[in-house]
């Protein structure tokens, strides 16, 4: 939400949770501000809007987004269930 604010990103705005293919069967997980369109499945958590398009959904089903910024690394990161 703070950096929403800070961007001024419109409130129609959605956090936008993916996967994309790397190519060789490896994919990378994106995350960004985007509108929902039909292809999504619409959440609401803790007050923010997310959206995953439906086919996504496997892939990313129980999975936790976390904010890293510690050792040198800063970002968000996937993390598979324990």
């Amino acid at each position: 939400m703070e950096i929403k604010a800070s961007k001024q990103i419109a409130d129609s705005y959605c956090l936008r949770l993916g996967v994309k293919s790397a190519g060789c069967g490896i994919a990378s997980y994106v995350i960004g501000f985007d509108t929902a369109n039909e292809k999504d499945e619409l959440f609401e958590i803790n007050g923010l809007n997310i959206i995953i398009e439906k086919i996504q959904l496997m892939y990313l089903a129980g999975k936790s987004v976390d904010y890293c910024n510690s050792n040198g690394e800063v970002g968000f990161i996937f993390r598979e269930p324990s």
